[in-house]
């Protein structure tokens, strides 16, 4: 068994902070807390150029979970993410 775990990267755009978040799930054969946060910081930042001919940069910024020797069952939810605004029901009846 490993170590589950869900990550937090921030963005930069052009070596500046930027709006972005990237949480992660990942997977780690190990269970060595240090071993895993040392291979975190050791990663290069995900880099590319977007359509503006900017540098963005994706940088680890933390764990926000962590869980060893996770217990998964088929089927599961690992991970989910909810997001825009809530839908309002719309009145669709037609005035006559």
């Amino acid at each position: 068994m490993g170590t589950f775990l869900i990550t937090k990267y921030h963005c930069e755009i052009d070596d500046e902070t930027a709006d972005g978040v990237d949480y992660q799930g990942r997977y780690f054969d190990t269970v060595s807390p240090a071993e895993i946060f040392n291979r975190l910081q050791g990663e290069q930042p995900n880099e590319y150029e977007n359509n503006r001919s900017e540098t963005v940069r994706w940088i680890f910024e933390e764990t926000k979970a962590i869980e060893i020797n996770p217990a998964l069952r088929d089927g599961e939810e690992i991970i989910g993410f909810i997001t825009g605004t809530t839908i309002e029901k719309k009145n669709t009846e037609q005035k006559l």
